[in-house]
């Protein structure tokens, strides 16, 4: 393990350069500005001891910008030579578009002699869209220059498709929060140009409430094309696109020509038109859209890779864009399909996304992968450090806390343990380590790296910035990429992506659960500190529990006589075993003589679910709509730090009169400041995406282990580099890189939680599980509901 890391290390410190170890100058940004070539640059004089990186890093702008815009310093810096600088970097415009969202483009650098026809080749796009995308392109390129690469629209609609302008029969689509434009395509399956053309000056920065017209479509020659004959195919549970062309004897490119807007993602109950002909030959085409292996391609038509080799003798084992492949299909069948002319419209709202894979299958072919995998691990190392870190080691003045290189160290080295681990079990990885941190120019360097575009998977990078240059790259080449931080469903607009951590929209079904199972009979109370805050939360999750809460509940009135005879008591104004004559509960007024008539009955409770705005109502909500007959469930919705503590407070003073139960939402374990007492006096429940529990013994391995290897204890994550790694290449090698097929039957224990993954929307996939934990007997406990 020290040899790994030690490797690593003096990687980082090799790209970190002579640059990095040997300057310490104080430099002054100039004052001088000028306007060339249409930009405004600093003109920058170089001083006795500067260099590249110094004056990068007082500019903030990255070296290869600094090279690119000055050519002549690549032969190195010399006293007095000027530097023209931009005032705003390329670092800060791609960042800027990335935030606009709808990025749909990965980058280039221009190498020495590379034109647009050779880069096109490489990223399968036409010159003609690279060229609009770069308006630059006629001044030529330059070695260094950032060059976009288009992606292709989710959804690739025929373009002699035109939109139908009737205004009476169009449909309005309402924005809801967190849609994108991109999402909203995916769910009409309408192509992003057509819903610019439909709505004039629509942008990326969409509002809630915002009505956009969704373009409906009328084909040129419907005439033409209803004299022929097609067969109705509707997709079944495990059928592929490749298997229906197979099936059909016809090429994959053929079925995307007779049904615009088909992907390969295709699911149950989908209809695709199948041209009613015979194909004579023994054979389909199949058209190579990027780099990729004959096993890849053979595995998708269920043939062998012998058979494909056979019937293309010229290819070997990999093949490129644009090549052609003859793909052998047996004789033709004696007997046409079945025509089916059944119409399945996909409802409004999701389609569903249905695994085409069973259990049987999946563990059939269970470790029979003994492929090498590739694994590119995009970390956040920050290799620019390296010198600062070297320095203060020596003198023995090093804390890792105040280093950015050590905040997802351990993260690596978990990592490198579930590595060993499955190593030991059969599993065959190459690992490619990438230093990837929150600077777009180091993740556009690394993408340029030719070994990337044959990876089996990605993990990383954290940054979500980043993530969305790489996601786009993964799609690209059709590789698996895991986000394995962020909460944001923006991230999900790749069909390759997978989400580990939950998004907050899966914590309110498992609040209704909860409610189901152990709180059936309570008050319910949904609390959150103004109006303006977790309304659409607070609405979902009263729509949800109108469903499942009961209509009423009734109290045994033993129970409220005794509550009678408790206040009477302790009313200083009535005489000793005298009772007061009624209790209000609940909004009724219950007579102390109707109960004592029927003891042994009960009394019903209408069951409502109250909402309290607590910058308006303050306590005395809480207080005007709790029980004294019951269970109070109060769920607090806040991720503040002033606000929860201050509701705690408030609920504690009250649990003498009301028995009152607590769920914290959306994330109170992150919060530091609540009162361990109120915690367990008001039993606090929370969710929480990883939950350790000290007391398993692979819980304890794993620590042990830690700790004989790398000195120290695991932090969060630690467990979490090794959670991941356990999952995703213990699915690897289980079951290829197709994986994703049989992920819900894939149940491989982990440390800190349980993934479960479903197919998310628009695109990819999300883990939905959260733990629930609860305060008790001054411990943390997950409660099962799952």
């Amino acid at each position: 393990m020290r040899k790994h890391l030690l490797i690593i290390i003096l990687f980082l410190a090799a790209v970190a350069g002579p640059d990095l170890l040997f300057s310490q100058e104080e430099i002054a940004k100039s004052d001088i500005i000028e306007h060339l070539d249409g930009k405004d640059y600093y003109i920058h004089t170089v001083e006795q001891g500067q260099t590249l990186y110094s004056i990068s890093k007082v500019y903030d702008i990255a070296v290869d910008e600094l090279l690119f815009e000055n050519p002549d310093a690549r032969q190195g810096l010399n006293i007095g030579q000027q530097l023209r600088i931009p005032l705003v970097s390329r670092e800060k415009l791609i960042t800027d578009d990335l935030r606009k969202g709808e990025f749909r483009y990965i980058f280039h650098i221009v190498r020495k002699g590379q034109t647009l026809y050779g880069i096109s080749r490489i990223y399968d796009v036409s010159v003609d869209d690279l060229k609009a995308a770069n308006p630059e392109w006629a001044k030529g390129l330059d070695p260094g220059q950032y060059l976009k690469i288009p992606m292709k629209d989710p959804v690739v609609n025929d373009r002699s498709m035109v939109v139908k302008p009737d205004a009476e029969s169009r449909k309005m689509h309402t924005v809801t929060g967190g849609e994108t434009l991109y999402s909203i395509s995916r769910k009409y399956r309408v192509g992003l140009p057509e819903l610019k053309a439909v709505n004039p000056g629509l942008t990326s920065n969409l509002s809630p409430g915002q009505e956009i017209v969704i373009p409906e479509y009328q084909e040129e020659y419907i005439q033409q094309e209803e004299e022929k004959a097609f067969y109705e195919h509707i997709v079944k549970e495990k059928e592929t696109l490749y298997g229906i062309a197979k099936k059909y004897r016809i090429s994959i490119d053929s079925l995307t020509a007779f049904n615009p807007g088909l992907s390969k993602n295709i699911f149950p109950g989908e209809v695709i038109r199948i041209p009613q002909r015979v194909n004579p030959d023994s054979y389909i085409t199949h058209r190579v859209n990027e780099k990729t292996k004959l096993k890849k391609i053979a595995s998708k038509y269920t043939i062998s890779v012998t058979a494909i080799k056979d019937a293309n003798p010229d290819f070997r084992s990999r093949v490129n864009p644009g090549d052609m492949l003859m793909i052998p299909v047996g004789p033709p069948p004696l007997v046409s399909p079945d025509d089916v002319h059944v119409v399945i419209t996909p409802p409004d709202d999701i389609p569903p996304k249905v695994m085409d894979s069973d259990s049987i299958s999946c563990y059939d072919k269970m470790y029979r992968y003994k492929k090498d995998f590739n694994v590119a691990l995009m970390i956040p190392l920050y290799a620019e450090e390296a010198r600062e870190i070297s320095l203060k080691a020596r003198s023995g003045a090093l804390d890792p806390r105040k280093h950015k290189s050590f905040n997802f160290i351990q993260f690596y080295e978990g990592f490198l343990m579930a590595v060993d681990e499955l190593e030991k079990q059969g599993l065959n990885v190459k690992l490619y380590v990438y230093d990837v941190d929150e600077k777009v120019s180091k993740t556009i360097q690394v993408l340029q790296q030719p070994e990337l575009a044959d990876m089996d998977l990605i993990i990383g990078p954290f940054f979500s910035r980043n993530f969305t240059l790489v996601s786009n790259f993964a799609e690209m080449f059709d590789i698996k990429i895991v986000n394995p931080l962020t909460r944001r469903t923006e991230v999900l607009s790749n069909p390759n992506v997978f989400k580990i951590k939950p998004s907050r929209d899966a914590q309110a079904a498992l609040l209704i659960k909860f409610v189901k199972i152990y709180q059936p009979k309570a008050n319910i109370i949904l609390v959150r500190n103004n109006k303006f805050q977790y309304e659409d939360e607070v609405l979902e999750i009263r729509n949800l529990l109108d469903k499942v809460v009961p209509y009423g509940v009734k109290v045994p009135n033993a129970s409220i006589y005794d509550l009678i005879v408790e206040y009477s008591k302790a009313d200083t104004n009535l005489a000793p075993g005298v009772l007061i004559n009624s209790l209000m509960v609940e909004d009724r007024m219950v007579r102390t003589a109707e109960l004592e008539s029927s003891p042994a009955d009960s009394t019903f409770f209408p069951n409502g679910i109250a909402e309290v705005i607590y910058a308006t109502d303050s306590v005395y909500g809480v207080i005007k709509n709790a029980s004294v007959v019951r269970n109070n469930l109060v769920i607090v919705l806040t991720n503040n730090e002033i606000f929860a503590p201050e509701i705690l407070t408030r609920l504690n003073d009250l649990k003498d009169t009301f028995d009152i139960t607590v769920v914290g939402m959306p994330e109170w374990d992150l919060l530091d400041n609540l009162e361990t007492d109120y915690l367990l006096d008001l039993k606090v429940y929370y969710f929480t995406d990883a939950y350790y529990d000290y007391d398993d013994p692979d819980v304890k391995s794993f620590i042990m282990d830690f700790r004989e290897r790398y000195k120290t204890h695991p932090d969060d994550y630690a467990f979490e580099g090794y959670d991941l790694g356990t999952f995703f290449l213990g699915a690897l090698m289980r079951f290829g890189t197709d994986c994703e097929k049989c992920l819900p039957y894939y149940r491989q224990k982990v440390l800190s939680t349980t993934i479960k993954f479903s197919p998310a929307y628009p695109a990819g996939y999300e883990n939905l599980y959260w733990n629930l934990c609860r305060y008790r007997n001054y411990r943390i406990e997950k409660v099962p509901i799952q």
